[in-house]
């Protein structure tokens, strides 16, 4: 009898470890990528080299230092690479649109421009503890001049936290800070930061020729922020967090925002497209600032990304519990 039990309390044993280890992130990196997975399902994906441009896309629209796809816990992709409305908008990326360097103008955003571009530089470290899993990464922002001159470069820490499952939650913290002794102006603009592109089916109107033409297919989609307004009335509006959700197979799925405290003009504008499935947290609203060795530009978002439709309460609570 105590040899069964033994043999019981043993494969019982065995049984919590498997399961505490499939619980458990992981970072996983080969030549292209960094994923980080959690209980099995990808949470990330981050591109240290750009996928390769669709057919009818040109490889203008190309860029590394991104993440996509972006998951929810059950395997529901909540970011888009390469939409065919707006081949620049890249997943989970930052980028500012009307600034100035050296007396020019540059556009580091919309990449068909051909005036500036952000890219990935090199992976600083990964790691994998208790508390989380994730990696460091600098990028480049580039002016794309003749010769191209590297004018800023930005560490992204990417963290991501172990969770009960029922959601997944990661943290973008970002230091952008100039590379010459020149300094990059940020003008005031509507739009231009820390940006999330969503689905392609949560594009809102009718369905374009190309679409029907590749047997895409239309699914609601919404926003909310932090003052409970919508995506008209929350554009520009100072938030503490925007969350966009929408069906995917009719089943919902959320992606939340969560804009730090400590960030520069806090709370931050937020750019909310009135038709499309995208939005940027957007100092830029306010007015021009300048990035110079002296004085960086520092960020901080928390992601979070559930099965749901939005809940603000919870994400209050979320957000409580990120400035602590």
């Amino acid at each position: 009898m105590q040899s069964r039990l033994a043999t019981y309390l043993l494969c019982f044993a065995l049984c919590l470890a498997n399961v505490a280890q499939s619980e458990q992130l992981q970072v996983v990196e080969d030549e292209a990528t960094i994923v980080i997975r959690q209980a099995g399902v990808d949470v990330l994906t981050y591109n240290k080299v750009s996928p390769p441009a669709p057919n009818g896309i040109e490889a203008v629209y190309e860029r590394s230092g991104c993440l996509h796809p972006v998951g929810s816990p059950q395997g529901n992709v909540v970011t888009a690479m390469f939409p065919f409305d707006h081949a620049h908008q890249h997943g989970i990326f930052t980028a500012w649109v009307n600034t100035t360097y050296d007396g020019q103008t540059v556009d580091f955003w919309n990449l068909a421009g051909g005036t500036g571009k952000v890219l990935h530089e090199r992976v600083v470290s990964t790691f994998e503890t208790a508390t989380g899993a994730g990696f460091e990464v600098d990028l480049l922002h580039r002016v794309t001049s003749s010769p191209a001159i590297d004018v800023m470069r930005e560490r992204w820490k990417v963290s991501v936290q172990p969770t009960d499952g029922s959601f997944h939650c990661f943290d973008i913290e970002s230091i952008q800070t100039a590379i010459t002794d020149k300094p990059l102006t940020i003008n005031k603009y509507h739009y231009g930061g820390m940006a999330l592109r969503g689905p392609t089916r949560w594009l809102s109107g009718k369905l374009s020729n190309d679409e029907i033409e590749a047997g895409l297919k239309r699914e609601p989609s919404q926003f909310l922020n932090s003052l409970g307004s919508d995506r008209v009335a929350g554009n520009h509006e100072h938030a503490k967090w925007v969350a966009m959700s929408g069906l995917v197979d009719s089943k919902p799925v959320c992606i939340a925002v969560l804009s730090h405290p400590d960030n520069f003009r806090s709370p931050q504008p937020a750019r909310i497209h009135p038709t499309k499935p995208y939005f940027c947290f957007a100092p830029c609203v306010d007015d021009a600032f300048t990035i110079d060795t002296e004085h960086p530009y520092r960020s901080h978002y928390r992601f979070l990304i559930t099965d749901a439709e939005p809940n603000p309460k919870w994400i209050d609570e979320q957000w409580d519990a990120m400035i602590r």
